[in-house]
């Protein structure tokens, strides 16, 4: 994982919403509300939001800024039973260097990841109804 990328928020702002539920592939994996959210306040700091989906282990949320496309995977605390106070957002770039066939080498990816996770603190900083934002070493849940 690269250091310091992954953000646990605290929040009572997004709870289960209406149908989600049934939307869920894993039963407690609520994070809809962060999604829909975040497709509303990324595109004012010049990351575009092409689309979210519910997927297996939580939510992905589809980020892209000039060029580069990362998603990040959005997963509500499991051991809320309805309405989470607490989410991780991770990039689903793990590694800081990825290798490109067409340009036959590795290139370093970590600023790209990480100008994305800090535009993210900073919305959930300047917002008074996210009571924490933290940066944990590993993956909180």
């Amino acid at each position: 994982m690269i250091s310091q990328s992954c953000l646990l928020i605290e929040t009572k702002k997004f709870p289960c919403l209406a149908g989600e539920k049934e939307e869920l592939v894993n039963e407690g994996m609520y994070g809809k509300a962060l999604c829909n959210h975040l497709q509303e306040k990324l595109p004012l700091v010049g990351i575009q939001v092409p689309f979210f989906c519910n997927e297996d282990l939580g939510w992905w949320l589809q980020t892209e800024r000039n060029g580069f496309r990362m998603g990040l995977c959005i997963y509500a605390d499991p051991g809320a039973d309805t309405d989470p106070e607490r989410y991780a957002l991770m990039p689903s770039i793990h590694e800081p260097r990825q290798w490109f066939w067409s340009r036959f080498r590795w290139i370093d990816r970590s600023q790209d990841v990480m100008s994305i996770i800090d535009a993210l603190e900073k919305i959930f900083t300047s917002d008074a109804d996210i009571h924490a934002v933290t940066r944990p070493d590993e993956f909180p849940f």
